[in-house]
């Protein structure tokens, strides 16, 4: 295990590139667009610049020397060498700019033409090279031509030489300008390429940026990393939740009641060494799917066998009963005031699938009902009468409901949904079930997108199902195997009663009692 761990995430590079591909995923659009925003602003800008011509004509600088004598003309060579460096300065100096431009009678200052013109060495040679650029393929050859006659005809003026003597240098036109066939700028395919890497390193730098102040949980592991909790389960988004919340009502294998299935697996699996009857389903916010995710989860872990309670403790905003279609008038509020028997105010829900205590009237302090003796009283008498008990829980930020009831359950199941809640917010809320004692079993990401089309997800068997329950009697139910004979529920003991009695003073213990 050990191994497998720092082969997963303590090499640094491997979570780079995870974190790389996630954010590739997640941000495609942010860098599509910045792309195609560069590729349009490369192309505006090539589209208004002015072509632009060029035209080159090369000079060769020798030495005058004897070519018989091998000394003579290797420092031929040298004084070539180094005369060719100071030309490139003298080339577009005042004197031939002033030639050129009286030669083609041209109306621009020795400065302005100098712009238009470059001078370069080849390297390790005594090749100079002129580059004459103007917006006129004519006017470009003409200027990279005349102002290669110019220099040569003016060397001798440029080099001191005494009377009667020659010039130690010659300067030789080798290679005359030709006109241009085509501009040289702008070079669309080289902007538009240049534009389109800068618009990807551009979006790829924003979406990084991006998800670097995202704060909100997107992965399983930023949720156990966030909540201190082990992973229970993702729930895929489904957009037809909000019209049809209860699995039963979608197909058995559609991925939200299969992800569903996986939840309620793994917290009869989470600790077998604690009996976990009455569980808190939260969230640190509202709006983040805890009530429809109850609901769901007693659907499931009913239709495995087991006697399900689900109480809808939401008493400011309840949603519980809303969603099963069952009437909210007489619930719990009315159970711990003692206007109502616990018996008469719980329903049933389905054909007998599983009961429910609904949140009944809204009280005006509930905080004090929910961590009320009275409702440890309840909760500690109904532990032997189902196999699970749900809570559906407040938020826990908002309020301090959530935390009044949590000291009373087993432990607490944690919601977090996908790209809302943040990891601030679930490092809050995990502190503060702790700082209460409210053990926290295990946390889930909920309205999780499905990306890339999990094959998992199409997994089915070939026949329909058989039914999954029908009604026996009042308050009883028949499990039907896919054979057709019925199997009794599956009842678990309660092998832990007597550990269970240290979480209730021995006072509430004997004064234990059902309200007729």
């Amino acid at each position: 295990m050990k191994a497998l761990h720092i082969s997963a995430f303590e090499r640094s590079d491997y979570v780079d590139l995870r974190t790389a591909l996630r954010v590739l995923r997640e941000h495609w659009l942010l860098i599509v667009a910045t792309t195609v925003l560069a590729l349009l602003a490369g192309a505006a800008v090539t589209w208004q610049q002015t072509p632009r011509y060029t035209a080159k004509v090369t000079l060769f600088v020798s030495a005058w020397g004897t070519t018989g004598d091998t000394s003579s003309a290797y420092q031929g060579g040298l004084l070539s060498q180094q005369r060719v460096k100071s030309y490139t300065e003298l080339l577009r100096g005042e004197r031939v700019m002033e030639s050129v431009a009286r030669e083609l009678q041209l109306d621009l200052s020795p400065a302005k033409l100098a712009s238009k013109i470059t001078a370069t060495v080849v390297t390790d040679t005594a090749l100079l090279t002129v580059t004459a650029e103007d917006t006129s393929p004519t006017l470009a050859q003409a200027i990279a031509n005349t102002t290669g006659d110019q220099f040569v005809r003016l060397i001798p003026e440029f080099e001191s030489a005494p009377e009667g003597k020659q010039v130690p240098v010659r300067v030789t036109v080798i290679n005359r300008a030709t006109r241009p066939a085509s501009p040289t700028s702008p070079q669309p395919v080289r902007n538009l390429i240049l534009a389109a890497v800068l618009g990807l390193f551009a979006g790829f730098a924003a979406a990084m940026t991006r998800n670097a102040l995202d704060t909100t949980v997107k992965t399983a592991q930023e949720l156990v990393e966030a909540s201190g909790a082990p992973l229970l389960g993702a729930v895929p988004f489904d957009p037809k939740t909000p019209k049809n919340p209860l699995v039963l009502n979608g197909s058995p294998y559609a991925p939200r009641a299969e992800a569903i299935r996986k939840i309620r697996t793994n917290l009869q699996f989470l600790n077998v060494d604690r009996l976990n009857k009455v569980i808190l389903v939260t969230s640190p916010a509202p709006g983040g799917g805890k009530s429809t995710t109850a609901c769901n989860l007693a659907i499931t872990t009913a239709e495995s066998g087991k006697r399900v309670l689900l109480i809808d403790a939401d008493l400011r905003r309840p949603r519980a009963s809303r969603y099963l279609g069952l009437p909210a008038g007489v619930g719990l509020t009315s159970v711990l005031v003692g206007t109502t028997a616990v018996e008469p105010a719980t329903q049933r829900w389905g054909d007998d699938l599983f009961s429910v205590l609904a949140s009944g009237p809204v009280p005006p302090n509930p905080s004090e009902l929910l961590g009320s003796q009275q409702m440890q009283q309840l909760l500690w008498q109904l532990r032997e009468r189902y196999d699970l008990i749900i809570v559906d829980g407040p938020p826990v930020l908002p309020v301090a409901d959530a935390l009044a009831v949590a000291h009373a359950c087993d432990g607490v199941v944690l919601l977090a949904q996908h790209a809302t809640t943040t990891r601030h917010e679930l490092n809050e809320t995990a502190t503060a079930l702790r700082a209460v004692e409210a053990p926290l079993l295990g946390a889930v990401l909920n309205m999780v997108p499905i990306k890339g089309g999990h094959g998992y997800y199409d997994y089915r068997t070939d026949d329909a199902p058989a039914p999954i329950c029908r009604q026996a009697g009042s308050g009883s139910s028949e499990r039907i195997r896919p054979g057709g004979q019925p199997q009794q529920p599956n009842h678990e003991p309660d092998r832990q009663q007597e550990r269970n009695q240290d979480r209730v003073p021995a006072s509430t213990r004997d004064n234990i009692e059902v309200k007729p």
